[in-house]
Protein backbone atom coordinates (compact mmCIF):
# COMPACT_ATOMS: atom_id res chain seq x y z
CA UNK A 1 0.00 0.00 0.00
CA UNK A 2 1.59 3.76 -1.19
CA UNK A 3 1.49 6.36 1.40
CA UNK A 4 -1.81 8.00 -0.99
CA UNK A 5 -3.55 4.95 -0.26
CA UNK A 6 -2.78 4.98 3.78
CA UNK A 7 -3.65 8.42 3.80
CA UNK A 8 -7.19 7.91 1.56
CA UNK A 9 -7.57 5.16 4.13
CA UNK A 10 -6.50 6.98 7.46
CA UNK A 11 -8.53 10.17 6.32
CA UNK A 12 -11.46 9.53 4.20
CA UNK A 13 -11.88 5.49 4.64
CA UNK A 14 -11.64 5.46 8.55
CA UNK A 15 -14.18 8.32 9.31
CA UNK A 16 -16.50 7.57 6.63
CA UNK A 17 -16.85 4.31 7.83
CA UNK A 18 -16.90 5.31 11.08
CA UNK A 19 -19.81 7.44 10.58
CA UNK A 20 -21.95 4.99 9.08
CA UNK A 21 -21.51 2.81 12.61
CA UNK A 22 -22.31 5.24 14.46
CA UNK A 23 -25.16 6.43 12.61
CA UNK A 24 -26.30 2.37 12.58
CA UNK A 25 -26.83 3.64 16.58
CA UNK A 26 -28.84 6.87 15.59
CA UNK A 27 -30.86 4.58 13.78
CA UNK A 28 -31.18 2.30 16.28
CA UNK A 29 -32.11 4.86 18.76
CA UNK A 30 -34.43 6.97 16.82
CA UNK A 31 -36.45 3.77 15.88
CA UNK A 32 -37.12 2.90 19.76
CA UNK A 33 -37.92 6.90 20.53
CA UNK A 34 -35.21 8.21 21.63
CA UNK A 35 -35.64 11.50 23.78
CA UNK A 36 -31.92 12.54 22.71
CA UNK A 37 -29.54 11.22 20.65
CA UNK A 38 -25.27 12.37 20.85
CA UNK A 39 -23.05 11.19 17.79
CA UNK A 40 -19.38 11.95 18.23
CA UNK A 41 -16.64 11.75 15.56
CA UNK A 42 -13.12 11.83 16.56
CA UNK A 43 -11.39 13.72 19.86
CA UNK A 44 -10.35 17.10 20.79
CA UNK A 45 -11.57 20.25 21.80
CA UNK A 46 -15.48 20.22 19.72
CA UNK A 47 -15.23 22.12 17.13
CA UNK A 48 -18.50 21.73 15.24
CA UNK A 49 -22.15 20.96 16.38
CA UNK A 50 -24.77 20.39 14.02
CA UNK A 51 -28.43 19.76 15.87
CA UNK A 52 -31.74 18.37 14.35
CA UNK A 53 -34.92 18.18 16.39
CA UNK A 54 -33.63 15.51 18.69
CA UNK A 55 -30.38 14.79 17.20
CA UNK A 56 -27.17 16.21 18.19
CA UNK A 57 -23.65 16.02 16.15
CA UNK A 58 -20.20 17.17 17.27
CA UNK A 59 -17.18 16.95 15.41
CA UNK A 60 -13.96 17.33 17.16
CA UNK A 61 -10.31 17.55 15.04
CA UNK A 62 -8.84 14.39 15.28
CA UNK A 63 -12.16 13.38 13.12
CA UNK A 64 -10.15 10.20 11.94
CA UNK A 65 -9.98 8.69 15.53
CA UNK A 66 -12.91 6.64 16.68
CA UNK A 67 -17.02 7.81 17.13
CA UNK A 68 -19.11 7.07 19.91
CA UNK A 69 -23.48 7.38 20.49
CA UNK A 70 -24.95 7.68 23.47
CA UNK A 71 -28.73 8.29 23.45
CA UNK A 72 -31.13 9.09 26.55
CA UNK A 73 -34.81 8.10 27.22
CA UNK A 74 -37.75 9.05 29.67
CA UNK A 75 -38.66 5.94 29.99
CA UNK A 76 -35.48 3.66 30.28
CA UNK A 77 -34.29 0.81 26.94
CA UNK A 78 -35.47 -2.77 27.64
CA UNK A 79 -33.05 -5.12 26.60
CA UNK A 80 -34.86 -6.00 23.32
CA UNK A 81 -34.18 -2.09 22.89
CA UNK A 82 -30.55 -1.67 23.78
CA UNK A 83 -29.55 -4.84 22.02
CA UNK A 84 -31.24 -3.00 18.64
CA UNK A 85 -29.76 0.06 19.11
CA UNK A 86 -25.93 -1.79 20.11
CA UNK A 87 -26.11 -4.44 17.00
CA UNK A 88 -27.12 -2.03 14.59
CA UNK A 89 -23.47 -0.06 14.22
CA UNK A 90 -21.78 -3.22 13.46
CA UNK A 91 -25.05 -4.46 10.42
CA UNK A 92 -24.37 -0.71 9.00
CA UNK A 93 -21.28 -1.90 8.43
CA UNK A 94 -21.87 -5.27 7.22
CA UNK A 95 -24.32 -4.02 4.97
CA UNK A 96 -22.30 -1.07 3.52
CA UNK A 97 -19.19 -3.13 3.20
CA UNK A 98 -21.98 -5.57 1.11
CA UNK A 99 -23.13 -2.88 -1.26
CA UNK A 100 -19.30 -1.70 -1.92
CA UNK A 101 -18.07 -5.32 -2.70
CA UNK A 102 -21.02 -5.30 -5.19
CA UNK A 103 -20.21 -1.80 -6.42
CA UNK A 104 -16.30 -2.95 -6.49
CA UNK A 105 -17.29 -5.90 -9.53
CA UNK A 106 -18.95 -3.15 -11.59
CA UNK A 107 -16.51 -0.61 -10.85
CA UNK A 108 -13.35 -1.79 -9.45
CA UNK A 109 -11.86 0.92 -8.13
CA UNK A 110 -9.32 1.26 -4.74
CA UNK A 111 -11.93 3.30 -2.82
CA UNK A 112 -14.85 0.60 -3.17
CA UNK A 113 -12.03 -1.92 -2.11
CA UNK A 114 -10.61 -0.15 0.52
CA UNK A 115 -14.71 0.80 1.75
CA UNK A 116 -15.40 -2.75 1.65
CA UNK A 117 -12.50 -4.27 3.40
CA UNK A 118 -12.54 -1.27 6.55
CA UNK A 119 -16.01 -2.08 6.72
CA UNK A 120 -15.88 -5.46 7.21
CA UNK A 121 -12.88 -5.07 10.00
CA UNK A 122 -15.02 -2.70 11.91
CA UNK A 123 -18.43 -5.27 11.29
CA UNK A 124 -16.42 -8.34 12.82
CA UNK A 125 -14.16 -6.46 15.00
CA UNK A 126 -17.72 -4.85 16.96
CA UNK A 127 -19.47 -7.75 17.05
CA UNK A 128 -16.29 -10.02 19.18
CA UNK A 129 -17.22 -9.88 22.93
CA UNK A 130 -13.86 -7.93 24.56
CA UNK A 131 -12.71 -4.82 26.03
CA UNK A 132 -9.77 -2.64 25.51
CA UNK A 133 -8.81 0.10 28.19
CA UNK A 134 -12.33 0.41 30.04
CA UNK A 135 -13.83 0.32 26.44
CA UNK A 136 -16.09 -2.45 25.10
CA UNK A 137 -17.13 -3.67 21.60
CA UNK A 138 -20.88 -4.00 20.54
CA UNK A 139 -20.50 -7.46 21.27
CA UNK A 140 -19.27 -7.20 24.61
CA UNK A 141 -22.44 -4.56 25.20
CA UNK A 142 -24.65 -6.96 23.28
CA UNK A 143 -23.92 -10.47 25.68
CA UNK A 144 -23.66 -8.68 28.35
CA UNK A 145 -27.52 -7.09 28.49
CA UNK A 146 -28.44 -11.06 27.44
CA UNK A 147 -26.68 -12.23 30.43
CA UNK A 148 -28.89 -10.18 32.44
Amino acid sequence: MDMHSVLYLIFIIAPLTTLIHELGHVSGSLAVNADYIQLSIGTGKRKMVLKRKRVEFNIYPAFFIGGITRSERAKPYNKTESVWITILGPTFNAITALISYLLFEVFPSEFLQLLFWFNMWMAIVNIIPFTINGKRTDGFTILELIRK
